[in-house]
């Protein structure tokens, strides 16, 4: 049974209730090539502000009873230019992640460093070249492919020294390019993506991907990637979503996924292969959506994800259900408050349990799982005095088998991407 961590409630409440008064956050994860909004203020030179404020409270008490906790206030800033002489484009923004509340020795919220410390970087600063269709980017970027991504679910993401080239023909889009180095969404600094992979080597990963949508409206699709990390590990991904009206306010949607896994080049991280699948069925009634999810992982190795979030639809908030051997089924629901007359309100549930888990390096036998998650959202409607402002509460319950508790978790954070 969960024992409360001692007087964290109130606490809790306080810090809470101050994160969502002083609140603030970006769009979503910073600024990418592209045109600029037409209707946006813009600086002398056309230039285009960009300010994103955010708070975030997130305490834990996992299931080996170690206790993590942090508050924190930032966000980014910087400037986007629009396209000089139609084909080239500069962008800068600045990240950070300033303490407000962090005990020592209750790190790995991962808001902070994992000594506590503020976070404060140039996270983006690219150039970019357009040609056609066709944008190549240099230099400090965003990327968002299936296991390359911002995996912004903290104070400030995840961002990527590289030299990518991207377009779009059609229903066809279409990436790629060389990724030399990562600055983790805790951290002050880049480093070479072999070493966020376990090496001590001074390696990128090269990345390639494509997406084809197949319906108007461009919700089905197929997407392929390929990530392949010199002298570490590969890894290959696809999907695909179908979706299917059934009348004026009934859809389901099918999707399968698949990401094989294996060793590479000199192998710096050890020798294996191994594999993940997963199945999902939703189905959605006017505001109301429910959703079955099913997945499994192969036996040779957890699968991994060092360059950002997992892709594996039962990615929750504790854990992705991705343990070497393990199976795992989860149910979920949704509903969207707006239609039911409460615009921008909406809350969502999912229980996930996995099973034959095993510890990869001695075959042993490794406890049975389940995580359930409760989240509630808000954001502010478009033409409202406080558009752009939105917060969330997330809280979770992890349950293993031969640990001593459950663990939990919580989340509360405010953002507000600020219109000039």
């Amino acid at each position: 049974m969960q024992t409360q961590r001692r007087g964290a409630w109130p606490r809790v409440a306080l810090r809470a209730s101050v994160a969502a008064a002083i609140a603030g956050s970006a769009s979503a994860q910073g600024i990418y090539p592209g045109d600029l909004p037409k209707d946006g203020y813009k600086l002398p030179g056309g230039i285009e502000p960009v300010l994103h404020l955010r708070s975030y409270y997130f305490g834990q008490d996992n299931t080996s009873d170690v206790e993590s906790e942090a508050w924190a206030a930032g966000g980014w800033a910087g400037l986007r230019t629009p396209w000089l002489g139609e084909m080239v484009q500069f962008g800068l923004l600045g990240y950070g992640s300033f303490k407000l509340w962090g005990p020592e020795g209750e790190g790995g919220t991962r808001l902070l460093t994992a000594d506590q410390d503020s976070i404060a970087v140039l996270g983006v600063a690219f150039g970019a070249l357009r040609l056609g269709d066709q944008t190549i980017t240099l230099y400090r970027q965003l990327i968002n492919r299936p296991f390359i991504n911002p995996q912004d679910n903290r104070m400030v993401p995840n961002t990527f020294e590289a030299y990518t080239a991207g377009g779009a023909t059609g229903a066809l889009s279409y990436t790629g390019g060389y990724i030399a180095k990562i600055k983790p969404r805790d951290a002050n600094s880049f480093r070479w993506m072999s070493q966020a992979a376990g090496s001590s080597d001074h390696q990128g990963v090269v990345f390639a991907g494509a997406t084809y949508t197949f319906d108007k409206d461009r919700n089905g699709y197929v997407r392929l990637d390929e990530q392949y990390g010199i002298d570490t590990f590969n890894s290959f991904y696809a999907d695909v979503r179908y979706p299917m009206a059934i009348d004026g306010n009934t859809t389901v949607v099918l999707g399968a996924q698949a990401y094989p896994q294996s060793a590479v080049g000199d192998k710096q991280i050890g020798s294996f292969s191994t594999w993940g699948y997963g199945l999902q069925a939703a189905v959605s009634y006017g505001p109301f959506g429910a959703q079955l999810y099913w997945t499994q992982t192969g036996k040779d190795r957890d699968t991994l994800n060092p360059y950002g979030d997992h892709a594996s639809y039962l990615n929750l908030m504790q854990v992705a259900f991705n343990t070497a051997g393990e199976k795992a089924w989860a149910i979920g629901g949704t509903v969207d408050f707006g239609p039911l007359g409460a615009p921008g309100l909406s809350a969502a549930a999912i229980y996930a349990s996995g099973s034959d888990r095993i510890a990869f390096a001695t075959g042993a036998a490794l406890g049975n799982r389940n995580e359930t998650n409760v989240r509630l959202d808000y954001a502010f409607p478009k033409g409202s005095a406080a558009a752009g402002l939105s917060g969330a509460i997330r809280y979770s319950w992890l349950r293993e088998d031969g640990t001593p508790q459950t663990g939990t978790q919580l989340r509360v954070y405010v953002n507000y991407d600020v219109r000039f």
